[in-house]
């Protein structure tokens, strides 16, 4: 073997190696990295408004129901008398929600937003009457300490998704407007806004 194919095998074998050992110490480096696929905290938040206050008498117990509404952009809606702040409004979708008339006046519900501008569909359901921490009422006019005011803010889970929204989970968080009573649990008979809070992604 000459010489000038010693070397040439030589410095083939030392590029091998070291090609290796980059490899290798890649590979480590992602095996010891913690996984953090996790995501929170992303939002989307929608103004809803049914076709029809079927709930404002609320049936008897166990009565079933199927309600349905427009989905619009947050702030479509005037959170104080829920008229329309722009005309016409921009409708991003449909609503539809059934289940039962549970005891206290709290409904077994689901619930269904198709947001035909984006392509996908959100999947929510629980129990109303389920208030969040911080979800105190508040007057729907900034100045004031009386009727009409909006929420508490009621908790529902996401129980997924379809389309962009697919494989989505998390919280819902419901406020209602132009409420006069806020004690009571939500009967979706009048506009509300749906937040949507991402859960964590494991």
């Amino acid at each position: 073997m000459s010489r000038n194919s010693f070397s040439m095998r030589r410095k083939q074998f030392l590029q091998a190696g070291l090609l290796l050992t980059l490899f290798a110490a890649l590979l480590l480096c992602q095996i010891g990295r913690p996984i953090t696929h996790a995501q929170s905290g992303i939002e989307y938040v929608f103004d809803v408004v049914p076709d029809a206050a079927t709930l404002s008498t609320l049936p008897a117990t166990g009565v079933t129901f199927y309600l349905q509404g427009k989905v619009y952009p947050f702030r479509t809606v005037n959170q104080a008398t829920c008229a329309f702040n722009t005309q016409p409004p921009r409708q991003l979708g449909t609503w539809r929600a059934w289940g039962t008339v549970a005891d206290d006046g709290r409904l077994v519900i689901n619930q269904s937003l198709v947001i035909d501008s984006a392509g996908g569909t959100i999947e929510i359901q629980g129990v109303t009457g389920v208030v969040s921490g911080t979800g105190q009422a508040a007057p729907a006019i900034s100045g004031t300490s009386g009727a009409p005011f909006t929420g508490p803010t009621e908790l529902l889970a996401v129980t997924g998704g379809v389309g962009v929204y697919r494989a989505l989970n998390g919280e819902a968080q419901v406020r209602p407007y132009c409420v006069s009573d806020p004690t009571q649990p939500f009967r979706y008979d009048r506009a509300f806004c749906l937040g949507v809070i991402e859960g964590r992604r494991r």
